[in-house]
């Protein structure tokens, strides 16, 4: 049964019926499928067992099926069957709904703070796969997924590598390829151009004479530290420090780079697309059509000009916004709005000494979350500036029930167990939040005690418990997200905790 011979309709192993082929290359054979098993979408790919690559895509797919990271698109499944035409090896992954990169940039090039976020996100799993032992080793647009709700997904994982017969001299090396290939990925995103010599259905990007011109070069309004980065991990002349070879080392960069920039222009709508893919890649994903697409990567310039406005008259007013939020938690508790020094009408100021705050990390537990929520900047929330803010992921459906998760949130090490007050939390736009608590660090949401919450907090929200309470751990728990460009996203520029 050769992988080009096989039909609509096919049977695999008495479960996965094949019905939609979507691409071959040099003897591999790309579908759509359904488990019948357990009734869902899966992708399939299949291998001539006479192939040379066949036992080291088996073993690249059986190794790669271990990972648990959720931003890599699972391996399910993968063995050997008989068919009457002889054996074929066959690969069954993950299926989601996703648009590809190269899509993605069809209108032109992501903001770049979004180019950056999705960039160390891609470096960050990067680095957890590699500490399992696995790579990628041919990262490429169209093996970068965006889901509906904004979810990043990897495809192709070690299998990818291994369908192409792609192998790494050591750790370091394959590192060091990773390295590359998720800074191509940031410049492609920065500038809707591809750095490397690969056919990608993206314009090839400029060089000066050999050299790659950086970002900056091909557009204008990146800031320049990102710029510095990407190009750092790209080899591109003139970026300055030293080079960037793992994927953690790129993250971290990332991490520090700065992205407030100039607007982005106005792109037109961009055009649907199938769930074709490139011949000789692997993509079990179907990609979101026009009709229902909804867009993860445009934001208009009213958009930014609602932002802008909101942060000037933030900046601006000496006493700060001032909005009622309805408290009360389970046990009674209330909340009251007001600014940090002054005592607005019908509400008190906080009292008591701040505490400083040891720690901070984002909290977005399984399983509906992947332990991090732009954990990155998760300490510009505590840096008492704000002008500065932590933000949320975009979410294309508001948290709760219908949505993708309950919610999101910050954990505050104190340091000790500490007797509070109050916890003041600074926000911009609608906000429902919960302070929660704990004297040790939990992995659920219910590991912390509700100490009090608040609705459409628009500004200042100063939470404060029942009666007395001490404790080390504070969670600041996001339950619903203000509007943001037709989606949903979460901003905190300060939170303060008081003795």
């Amino acid at each position: 049964m050769p992988p080009n011979a096989v039909e609509p309709g096919t049977r695999l192993v008495d479960r996965y019926r094949l019905d939609k082929h979507l691409g071959e290359a040099a003897g591999t054979s790309y579908w759509r499928a359904h488990d019948e098993l357990l009734d869902r979408p899966v992708g399939v790919c299949l291998l001539d067992a006479d192939a040379s690559q066949a036992d080291r895509v088996l073993r690249a797919a059986r190794r790669a099926s271990a990972v648990t990271d959720p931003r890599f698109l699972r391996v399910l499944d993968a063995s050997e069957v008989e068919g009457p035409h002889g054996t074929v090896v066959y690969v069954v992954n993950e299926w989601v709904r996703a648009t590809n990169l190269t899509d993605l940039l069809a209108d032109g090039p992501l903001p770049p703070a979004e180019a950056r976020e999705l960039t160390q996100e891609i470096a960050d799993a990067l680095a957890s796969a590699h500490g399992e032992g696995l790579a990628h080793l041919c990262l490429q647009p169209e093996h970068v997924l965006r889901t509906g709700h904004g979810q990043v997904k990897i495809v192709g994982l070690a299998v990818e590598a291994a369908v192409r017969g792609v192998e790494a001299d050591d750790p370091d090396d394959a590192a060091r390829r990773d390295a590359q290939g998720a800074a191509a990925i940031g410049y492609a995103a920065l500038t809707a151009r591809w750095p490397g010599p690969e056919a990608t259905g993206l314009a090839a990007a400029p060089h000066d004479g050999n050299a790659l011109c950086s970002p900056r070069q091909v557009r204008a309004g990146i800031p320049h530290d990102l710029d510095q980065v990407v190009g750092r991990a790209l080899g591109v002349p003139g970026s300055g420090g030293a080079p960037v070879v793992t994927p953690a080392a790129l993250a971290t960069a990332l991490g520090t780079a700065h992205v407030t920039s100039r607007i982005p222009p106005v792109r037109p709508a961009g055009t649907g697309t199938s769930d074709s893919f490139p011949p000789g890649r692997l993509a079990p994903y179907e990609s979101l059509d026009d009709q229902g697409r909804q867009r993860t990567s445009r934001m208009t310039v009213l958009a930014w000009g609602v932002v802008a406005l909101v942060l000037c008259v933030g900046l601006g007013l000496a006493g700060g916004q001032v909005i009622t939020s309805r408290g009360g938690g389970d046990d009674g508790a209330g909340a009251s709005t007001g600014d940090d020094t002054s005592s607005p009408t019908g509400s008190a100021a906080p009292t008591g000494d701040p505490i400083e705050v040891k720690a901070v990390t984002s909290f977005d537990p399984p399983p509906d979350g992947n332990d991090d929520e732009n954990g990155y900047a998760a300490a510009l929330a505590v840096d008492g500036k704000r002008s500065t803010v932590w933000t949320t992921k975009e979410y294309n459906d508001q948290f709760g029930p219908s949505g993708l998760k309950d919610g999101v949130g910050l954990v505050l090490d104190l340091g000790k167990p500490t007797k509070i007050s109050a916890v003041t939390v600074r926000t911009q736009g609608a906000t429902g939040l919960q302070v929660r608590t704990a004297d040790q660090q939990g992995g659920t949401v219910d590991d912390y005690a509700r100490m009090a919450e608040a609705s459409d907090v628009d500004g200042n929200a100063v939470l404060r418990p029942k009666g007395d309470l001490t404790a080390r751990y504070v969670l600041v728990w996001l339950t619903s997200l203000p509007p943001d460009g037709g989606r949903y996203r979460g901003r905190i520029t300060e939170i303060t905790v008081r003795g």
